[in-house]
């Protein structure tokens, strides 16, 4: 049986930091790319209908905390990957523990990604 991929939403990333996230994940974990929303602020109302595990969103630095905080509290379950415009990237979930991408290896990202799926496949009680 095919092991299912991170359902993933990429939201406003720029295309070459989507395509360097797309290839560090190539032969390490399965993304599966269920949208590709150009606009953050279309993102809130098609959340539901795509139940992403995580959500790749190309945010600035002053507005990123509250979009990540209202995506969280729309699915939270979910993992958030908050990309920059100057690339850095920081990962979020709700259990409220702050990741500096930057300062994990391509590995560390591609486990941050895997865990995604974990918490989305785990049962809840």
């Amino acid at each position: 049986m095919p092991v299912a991929g991170v359902r993933t939403v990429m939201v406003g990333v720029p295309a070459m930091m989507s395509d360097l996230i797309k290839r560090l994940a190539v032969g390490r974990v399965q993304l599966d790319i269920v949208s590709e929303i150009p606009d953050v602020r279309a993102i809130a109302r098609r959340l539901a209908t795509l139940r992403p595990a995580l959500i790749v969103i190309g945010v600035e630095d002053a507005e990123r905390d509250d979009k990540v905080r209202a995506l969280l509290g729309r699915l939270p379950a979910a993992r958030v990957i908050a990309v920059a415009s100057d690339g850095r990237m920081t990962g979020y979930e709700l259990c409220v523990r702050r990741t500096k991408l930057s300062e994990l290896s391509t590995e560390g990202l591609i486990a941050f990604i895997r865990e995604a799926r974990a918490d989305m496949t785990a049962p809840r009680g």
